[in-house]
């Protein structure tokens, strides 16, 4: 019993090492935005006790005046599960699918910048903090001791999705009709396609079809709300329109 435990011992001691090692870089970011030569990372961490709770972001650009202000509200505009405001160039309030930080209901957002070792995060100036090639900038809603002692640091993050945004891309070629579309009706798309899914602003699938001749979409049963439709052609192309339900 005593060699045994030894070695269980000797195991875990081994194993820990390669546990804490495990990391997520740049190449597990999956929802990327933007273009340009630089690269930087957007992590937001809810502390909200789910798993997972920290998210994280990919964004390109080469203007050296970019700041972390410029890179969360391009990410925001894509990304239509996620819901980010400002007030007076304060970051104030993030809603991630259903992730929630409000600020002062009850905490607020620290703002940190990193190199991608979730244990490595430092605060900084906050939002107008200018972006550089491979900096990551890490936001995490917490409890404030004082002004400057923040008690969580970001997380290790997992990659947001970009199903939850616009992944593909709109065109006017493409259109769906009537849009708006009264509750409990139909709308008909303009070109044939292979199946279509149906996002709700929390980037919530409610509603999947495939493609029938008459290249309707039956839309029963959804609320008054706005929409994003994400189609598959038959050549494996994908197109995203948005509709409003009323």
């Amino acid at each position: 019993m005593n060699h045994f435990f030894s070695k269980t011992l000797l195991w875990l001691a081994m194993a820990l090492p390669f546990q804490t090692m495990a990391q997520f870089n740049m190449n597990d970011i999956t929802f990327w935005i933007g273009s340009g030569s630089h690269s930087a990372a957007l992590v937001i961490d809810f502390n909200d006790a789910t798993n997972p709770q920290c998210f994280a972001w990919g964004y390109r650009f080469d203007d050296p005046a970019t700041t972390a202000e410029d890179m969360i509200k391009a990410i925001d505009s894509v990304d239509n599960a996620l819901q980010v405001s400002f007030s007076g160039g304060f970051l104030s309030d993030i809603v991630y699918l259903s992730h929630s930080g409000i600020g002062g209901n009850p905490d607020y957002f620290a703002s940190f910048s990193g190199n991608g070792d979730s244990t490595n995060w430092s605060m900084n100036a906050g939002t107008s903090e200018l972006m550089t090639d491979s900096v990551w900038f890490g936001l995490s809603y917490t409890p404030w001791d004082t002004s400057n002692n923040p008690i969580y640091k970001p997380g290790l993050p997992v990659a947001a999705s970009p199903v939850n945004g616009i992944t593909s891309f709109e065109n006017a070629h493409y259109l769906l009709w009537p849009n708006p579309v009264a509750s409990g009706n139909n709308v008909v798309a303009n070109f044939d396609f292979e199946s279509a899914n149906v996002y709700d602003s929390f980037g919530r699938l409610v509603l999947t079809t495939t493609e029938n001749r008459n290249r309707t979409i039956e839309l029963s049963g959804l609320l008054n709300a706005c929409y994003n439709i994400v189609f598959l052609t038959n050549e494996g192309n994908r197109i995203q329109q948005t509709i409003v339900v009323q």
